[in-house]
């Protein structure tokens, strides 16, 4: 009976019974740069090459993607040949796999304090993050064979001025989650890994909270090395165009200074000139946007420390999204990739210590701002300008085609170039700052946020003493919860009040001192205006609960409510204006008690109160 009954499903309605999709679709770009075809430097890395070092990319074409077995074994094998290589790990997934990098030094300075000696650039190469988008995998792999096996002279040079860390699959068991239906909008390899871990968090939105194991093992990995320059490489969703490779790097306020100049003056303009040199088009990664009146224009985005590059900006270090393109094939993706990895450790190693010296006066630079009321605000958070430049985009046309699916016209790419005429928006407005305290004071009680500081590498001491005095924080009101999970957790938005107020803090507290090299990441950490602020993403989440009602009925919260209207006629002018802007509000007689009660007396103090305190001036 129950055998008919699937059956009978299976023929009444349009089921995957028996209409399942066996074969992936296979979406193409209906634009190839002719550059790709001969793909000359990926050629040229090749040449002799052992037939077991090359890795299954390359082998296959770019249709197949090798198993982490084999990118473990590779590593070994390159370990194995060369005194240069050494391959450690750094961490254990989710579902319990080691996850390793490698480092190559022609020092064999294989320990941070071994690398510090030598005073070279440290490079850190980081693919696989999203373990679909995998061509950094194998190109990175190759790399390391160009550097310490085949000996390529350009390559191997680099080893004189830098020393490399390698992550070439960060998402393992995403990697090893493989199917031909992981990325409808790729085109290759045939089969691929997840976007998302194993836990389905997405480690790219993860920097911040280190919600996974493979995170916490990775700012271990970060804060041992410090590395000057990180790449992380990805391949990008959405619109079909000419380009085959986009990129971005904070270089505006959300990077520190004189970091950013070296971005802005050395880097930037070196790195499109190289490429464009080699045949590629290259972009900033962003998008067109519809800008009314049938125009568009072209946005770049705004990015926070819970992504890769804007993490490192946050420490003053310069990270390259490498973002090639989805629609391109698989060989034209680890070409683009390769050859930007390859023209940006070019700018790097060719004066190294201009790099070094602009981050190391960075570091010092907001680490000596601490305390001191006239510096100048540190960027927390922004948006794109409507200030603009010309633009030429190089985009595609679109045809309209009717299609049965949605009984429409749909919109297709075609082949035909659209070299448009338009403007880019990539400056960013600031939408919030701050100056940076002496430090942060975080009492006992909230010792998780203390922890997830240590993951970061943020130093710390514990107080000695009970504190009992005034004290610098915030008070927050319109608390809103978003309306869907998001990476695990319920993000929070608020409206900040700065206060001062009476706080004990009992001894073995701890103090953050800002003046440290991490004085812009804990401003991005622990200020509450900051967009990826510890507290938004649900530390001491405990402080939104009100402590429930605080009477029996009515007949005792009204007359308290009365009272505090009394004796408080400024706070009965801002009641009276809820009741006037918000209809909802005046309608529900309910939410206009707790109006009063959540400012009441009543209401334990820490209520809506930030737990972390602002120092300006540390007397204990």
């Amino acid at each position: 009976m129950l055998r008919r009954v699937l059956s009978s499903l299976c023929l009444s309605a349009v089921s995957v019974c028996g209409f399942a999709q066996t074969q992936p679709l296979a979406p193409h770009s209906a634009y190839e740069p002719p550059a790709a075809k001969a793909a000359a430097s990926l050629a040229a890395s090749a040449v002799g090459a052992p037939a077991d070092l090359l890795t299954t990319g390359e082998k296959s074409q770019w249709e197949k993607t090798g198993t982490y077995a084999e990118v473990i074994a590779m590593m070994q094998t390159l370990e194995k040949r060369s005194p240069y290589v050494k391959v450690m790990q750094f961490g254990t997934t989710a579902e319990g796999r080691a996850m390793y990098a490698m480092v190559v030094s022609s020092d064999k300075a294989f320990t941070p304090a071994l690398a510090a000696k030598t005073d070279k650039a440290i490079i850190l190469i980081q693919s696989g993050i999203h373990s679909g988008e995998i061509e950094g995998k194998d190109t990175a792999l190759m790399l390391v064979r160009d550097m310490v096996i085949t000996k390529h002279e350009h390559q191997a040079a680099w080893l004189k001025k830098s020393i490399f860390v390698v992550v070439p699959v960060f998402n393992i068991d995403g990697h090893e989650s493989r199917s031909p239906f992981n990325r409808a909008n790729q085109n290759g390899p045939d089969i691929t890994g997840t976007r998302p871990n194993a836990q389905l968090l997405n480690l790219n939105r993860d920097y911040v909270k280190a919600a996974t194991p493979e995170m916490r093992g990775w700012l271990k990995l970060y804060h041992s090395w410090m590395p000057d320059f990180m790449f992380d490489n990805h391949v990008t969703d959405g619109a079909d165009y000419q380009y085959d490779v986009t990129w971005d790097m904070a270089h505006h306020g959300d990077m520190g200074a004189p970091t950013s100049q070296w971005v802005n003056d050395r880097f930037i303009p070196e790195l499109n000139k190289r490429m464009e040199a080699d045949g590629h088009l290259v972009s900033p990664y962003g998008a067109l946007r519809n800008a009314g009146k049938g125009r568009r224009e072209f946005f770049v985005e705004v990015f926070s420390p819970r992504y890769s590059h804007l993490y490192a900006a946050a420490l003053n270090r310069p990270a390259l999204l490498v973002e090639t393109h989805s629609l391109k094939s698989g060989k034209t993706r680890a070409w683009s990739n390769y050859d930007i990895m390859v023209n940006s450790i070019d700018v790097v190693v060719e004066d190294p210590q201009a790099l070094r010296t602009a981050v190391r006066a960075s570091d010092k630079k907001y680490a000596a701002m601490a305390g001191d009321r006239n510096s100048e605000p540190i960027y927390l958070a922004g948006k794109i300008s409507d200030a603009s430049r010309p633009l030429v985009y190089h985009t595609l046309k679109t045809a309209q085609f009717p299609s049965e699916i949605t009984g429409t016209m749909v919109t297709r790419y075609t082949a035909e170039k659209d070299d448009l005429e338009t403007v880019i928006h990539e400056e960013i407005d600031t939408t919030a700052e701050a100056k940076e305290p002496l430090g942060f004071l975080i009492p006992l009680a909230w010792k998780e946020i203390a922890d997830e500081l240590a993951l970061h590498g943020v130093v710390m001491e514990k107080t000695t003493k009970r504190l009992d005095q005034e004290f610098e924080t915030w008070r927050f009101t319109e608390v809103k919860y978003a309306a869907a999970a998001f990476e695990g957790g319920i993000m929070v938005d608020y409206v900040l009040h700065p206060v001062k107020e009476r706080i004990p803090v009992p001894a073995g507290s701890y103090w953050v001192p800002l003046n440290q090299q991490r004085a812009r990441l804990v401003m991005a950490l622990l200020h509450p205006a900051a967009p990826d602020a510890l507290v938004r993403w649900g530390f001491a989440a405990s402080i939104f609960q009100g402590m429930g009602r605080i009477g029996a009925a009515e007949y005792l919260t009204v007359p308290i409510a009365t009272k505090m209207a009394v004796d408080n006629p400024k706070l009965m002018v801002e009641f009276q204006a809820k009741v006037t802007e918000d209809a909802k509000f005046a309608a529900d007689p309910q939410a206009r008690i707790r109006w009063w009660t959540e400012r009441s007396s009543y209401q334990p103090s820490a209520t809506n109160r930030y737990p972390v305190l602002q120092v300006w001036e540390k007397n204990w």
